[in-house]
């Protein structure tokens, strides 16, 4: 907290990009999910990627019901496309653990490197065109990483 005060900054301040992104985010997201807007079919749902309809999630496809081997496969891509990228991301990406800090106990550090995982995870329960748009995002993301890494290296810490 001293360091937010000596900084005359706020610990919530890095809440305002989430708060202004949540309203777009669950726009995008109602449009994956809904059949119909505004008493007219969704066409988005309609459409398809190599075969597999972009309304249909995998848990349902097996759940479900009618099994698609398109559908699987176009999964199955997408899902092994975020595993590859979080698994980049977690040990490119690692942070640095700092002494006597409760984040850096062996627990915490395997529940941090979960997360990058999570994505793939949620890729499974929601509509094709859903995982889609998360798998874009999240390999967009490591490419913006990757970008701002190059242009703004992380300092070399001092070997003691």
């Amino acid at each position: 907290m001293q360091l937010y005060k000596d900084e005359n900054t706020s610990p919530f301040a890095g809440c305002l990009p989430v708060l202004l992104q949540a309203p777009v985010v669950g726009i995008l997201y109602s449009l994956f999910l809904r059949t119909d807007i505004a008493g007219h079919p969704n066409d988005l749902l309609t459409h398809n990627l190599f075969g597999a309809s972009l309304g249909t999630s995998l848990v349902n496809m097996l759940t479900i019901g009618p099994f698609s081997l398109p559908t699987l496969a176009v999964y199955g891509a997408l899902i092994v496309i975020m595993i590859v990228i979080a698994e980049v991301t977690r040990r490119v990406f690692r942070p640095t653990p700092v002494e006597d800090s409760p984040m850096s106990s062996p627990g915490m550090l395997r529940i941090m490197s979960a997360l990058h995982y999570l994505t793939a995870v949620f890729a499974v329960f929601v509509p094709l065109a859903a995982g889609l748009y998360l798998t874009v995002t999240v390999t967009w993301t490591l490419a913006q990483r990757v970008v701002l890494r190059r242009r703004y290296p992380l300092p070399i810490a001092n070997a003691r």
